[in-house]
């Protein structure tokens, strides 16, 4: 057997290997590892010796080993994964070992992790490698590998297609990358992603478009709102070797065109667009793809960033990039949710995505360190059948509970998803949580439910809402938040407008944290001044009309609490309606499926009586 050399990473082997082994049963196995990289799948029959066991510590290859049996008598498998060498000029690029090459005369790199993940997943970019690296490096930490192609001022025309084809046979035949490959195409790195998928569809995983050039005509052709540029819609003319502008223009293999074999090879996309680009304007790109690959039946995630133009891409938080990236590619992704066991309202949102996730506010990564990154707070949002800009559509948003600690958007899917079925914008707020060792607290909660508020309100157009008709919910601590848009009128983020008034039409509180006393929830996590945050204590004129669920049987949120809230409220000449449920725990309707559709019904007959949802009689 050739070894050239071994590492913490891996072994990597070159040159022909051959591996044998004598099995329990007496039996030679033989098989070769191809020339540069060992095949990800070397089968042998494997018994007892330990001479075995130390050629497979030794070969930390991807190979699986499968019985006959171990010591015990039982059936043993296990696996490892071995790094590919590359050839070429080796460097550093972010703690991580560049190799740089040529393939068919071209300029190729590729980024190897330490330690590659099983099935050796890896992400292409289209152009710009290295630009806004964040997401590599976290991709490049589990376990992806990352390439580039340098065939610049191309453009996604049929020959960079070409160029692209030779590059994956590389990368997949000879050094067994996976068959399926992340593609990120930024700016006009969109034509180049889109332009092979649309010749490939069998071997895209997903692709991740950024402010993605989706119609020539648009950039550089500058056909429509955008500036354009008269020196790359040169290049496409000469490129795509089309005789006149003419011909340009009748094109029909821009990415919006060939969408059809994307979306029956089920390819998920992600695109994350600022809405005022001026360069490639979203409307005559990302919202075409959007429109037209929904009406395919194809799944496509936006994140739109309001008042953002071209420029700066991605996003500061580059966690929703890298989740959709790992989620799609890897053999094994991790669980959308993770719990040991789901409710039926987890089994619900599992099974839903937003139309869209919007920026609503960005915030300072640590706030012991506010100077040292950002990242944003997103909107979940469910649009409705029929849904257009500029409508005014009743709003209903649903705030996730986990004692202001945990949780996420995810959870409150089926309340969102379901009114928005029902004709309302449906909305999941993503908040700060209570984290020491980032310096949130529950005032940062609040902060960020209020300001969501106040955008939605702003931008109500955009959103295609009616501003005076806004239903906020919450469940637990996100009934607590649900109730902070109405009341604790001091606790505002800085840079909010004032002027707007975050106090919402209607509130739904679920099983809420309302007493924030040592008599009900959340004293000791809100501290000394846990008073200003309780919703029982701060009751005054003014409140919306709000609609309480509550099980008599909870003890982490006392149903006493809520009872001395109605009171509270009704003193003040507010509306508050409670309906108890008996022997109810904390939580009980997202633990029983014909409870949660009881508690639906119940909503939507509020919300009638309320004048936001049409009777359907």
């Amino acid at each position: 057997m050739l070894v050239e050399s071994v590492a913490d990473s891996g072994t990597v082997v070159s040159g022909p290997v051959f591996l044998l082994a004598l099995s329990a049963r007496s039996k030679w196995v033989m098989t070769m590892v191809p020339n540069s990289f060992s095949t990800k799948l070397v089968s042998a029959c494997v018994g007892r010796q330990s001479l075995w066991r130390f050629v497979c510590a030794i070969l930390c290859a991807s190979i699986q080993i499968c019985g006959p049996q171990n010591l015990n008598g039982q059936e043993i498998e296990a696996q490892v994964t071995l790094l590919p060498e590359f050839p070429g000029e080796k460097s550093q690029w972010n703690g991580f070992v560049r190799h740089d090459f040529e393939v068919e005369g071209r300029s190729v790199l590729v980024v190897s992790p330490a330690k590659p993940a099983p099935g050796l997943p890896w992400v292409w970019h289209g152009e710009f490698f290295g630009h806004k690296p964040a997401p590599d490096i976290e991709l490049l930490k589990q376990g992806f590998h990352i390439a580039y192609m340098r065939v610049p001022n191309l453009l996604g025309a049929p020959k960079a297609v070409k160029y692209w084809n030779s590059f994956y046979q590389k990368l997949t035949q000879e050094y067994g990358l996976s068959k399926k490959v992340a593609l990120v195409g930024l700016s006009r790195g969109g034509l180049y992603c889109y332009n092979w998928a649309a010749e490939n569809p069998q071997h895209v995983a997903c692709i991740y478009g950024d402010a993605p050039v989706c119609d020539f005509k648009s950039w550089p052709g500058g056909q429509g709102d955008g500036k354009g540029s008269r020196r790359d819609w040169d290049l496409v003319l000469k490129e795509y070797d089309f005789k006149t502008e003419t011909a340009a223009n009748a094109y029909m293999g821009n990415p919006v065109d060939p969408l059809s074999d994307l979306a029956i090879a089920g390819v998920p996309l992600l695109h994350v667009f600022g809405d005022q680009d001026k360069v490639v304007p979203w409307e005559e790109n990302t919202a075409v793809i959007a429109t037209r690959y929904r009406a395919l039946g194809g799944q496509i995630q936006l994140i739109q960033k309001p008042g953002v133009g071209h420029h700066p891409h991605g996003l500061e938080d580059t966690k929703p990039i890298v989740d959709f990236i790992v989620r799609h590619t890897l053999e094994n992704p991790p669980p959308l949710i993770r719990k040991k066991q789901m409710d039926p309202v987890d089994l619900r949102s599992v099974e839903q995505e937003p139309s869209k996730l919007v920026v609503y506010q960005t915030v300072a990564a640590d706030n012991q360190a506010p100077g040292q990154g950002n990242r944003e707070l997103l909107l979940h949002v469910f649009e409705p059948e029929g849904w257009a800009e500029g409508q005014k559509r009743p709003c209903f948003v649903a705030i996730h509970g986990g004692g202001w600690t945990g949780g996420e958007p995810r959870r409150m899917y089926p309340f969102a998803s379901h009114f928005a079925k029902k004709g309302m914008v449906g909305i999941s707020v993503q908040y700060r949580l209570l984290n020491a060792q980032l310096g949130t607290t529950v005032f940062d909660s609040v902060r960020d439910v209020r300001s969501a508020i106040r955008f939605l309100k702003t931008h109500h157009q955009e959103l295609g809402i009616d501003a005076d008709q806004l239903v906020v919910s919450g469940a637990s601590a996100g009934g607590h938040l649900a109730a902070a848009t109405a009341m604790f009128g001091d606790v505002n983020a800085t840079d909010d407008s004032l002027e707007v008034d975050p106090v919402p039409h209607s509130l739904i509180l679920l099983f809420p944290v309302i007493d924030t006393s040592d008599q009900g929830y959340g004293q000791k996590k809100i501290g000394e001044d846990w008073k200003s945050l309780s919703p029982l204590h701060q009751v005054k004129p003014g409140i919306p009309h709000a609609l309480i669920f509550h099980g008599n049987a909870d003890t982490v949120t006392p149903f006493s609490g809520a009872k001395a809230f109605v009171r509270a409220m009704s003193q003040a000449g507010n509306k508050c309606e409670l309906i108890e449920h008996e022997g109810g725990r904390h939580g009980y309707l997202m633990f029983d499926d014909s409870l949660f559709e009881q508690t639906l019904v119940r909503m939507e007959a509020f919300l009638t009586s309320r004048g936001i949802l049409r009777s359907e009689r």
